[in-house]
């Protein structure tokens, strides 16, 4: 069986597809918002399925599922995305691509940029977030704050802005490239630098989240993994990885909606 072919055999959610493979057996998919990366094993059964719609197994990270033959496949997840981050999670269909590309991961050497929809505007057209993070346990779900840097984890994050509205709430379009990646990371730092990231409902501002969920009827968190790059050795031989998938239209749209002054009447 081929990599295509094998492809076709992936039992995906709906809003989750493969934007890009490799023969090697890498693949980036694209992940709805609202999907979890793999399911949580806390969650009951009425919960939302993941983005894959297969078993998953927990010690070895990956899915597993029988095709209409009867062989057992398995998806190697490489990297995650939060449930409400839309955008490109990697996986492999080989175990030791997936463990090469994790290598990677935890080496520092992936580029990945995400888009996403600030409320407010930064202080600079594009710079970098230095800051330290603290993972915390609230009620069985994981979170991450600002600390002194004595306790905790060094966080890094490249920003742009790409476009800044006119309108009232005031939001910025921007690119996030993180340097690290410490949990939550993107959401913690852009609160914490008076840039919360729209409809967050975690770390944001609750008030704004509501008032323009109210006005577009949109209840989303505005962050989308748009481009991950990465490069492996397999077998003596270097693989280069680029897979990009733009954020959905309401990402622009939304700023040319709030600089309409009836929108700002509502």
């Amino acid at each position: 069986m081929n990599i295509s072919q094998y492809i076709e055999k992936i039992p995906f959610s709906t809003g989750c597809s493969v934007v890009k493979f490799d023969g090697c057996g890498l693949i980036a998919i694209n992940k709805k918002a609202g999907r979890a990366t793999h399911p949580n094993p806390r969650e009951h059964s009425g919960a939302k399925p993941p983005m894959v719609r297969a078993d998953y197994n927990f010690k070895g990270e990956y899915y597993s599922w029988k095709d209409e033959s009867g062989e057992v496949l398995n998806l190697y997840l490489i990297n995650r995305l939060d449930s409400p981050t839309s955008g490109i999670v990697m996986a492999s269909a080989v175990k030791e691509v997936a463990d090469a590309a994790k290598k990677a991961f935890r080496e520092k050497s992936v580029l990945k940029t995400y888009i996403s929809v600030l409320i407010g505007h930064l202080k600079s057209e594009k710079g970098t977030w230095t800051d330290y993070l603290k993972e915390t346990s609230q009620n069985g779900f994981v979170r991450s704050a600002p600390s002194q840097n004595a306790g905790g984890m060094k966080a890094m994050t490249n920003f742009r802005v790409v476009a800044s509205g006119k309108g009232v709430p005031a939001l910025t379009l921007a690119e996030l490239m993180p340097q690290t990646g410490l949990t939550h990371q993107l959401r913690v730092q852009a609160a914490k630098h008076s840039a919360p990231i729209l409809g967050d409902a975690t770390y944001g501002n609750f008030k704004i989240n509501k008032l323009v969920r109210a006005r577009t009827k949109i209840n989303r968190l505005f962050l989308h993994c748009a481009k991950t790059e990465l490069k492996i050795n397999i077998a003596d031989k270097q693989i280069c990885f680029c897979a990009e998938v733009p954020p959905p239209e309401i990402f622009e749209n939304i700023l040319k909606l709030n600089d309409n002054p009836r929108f700002n009447q509502f």
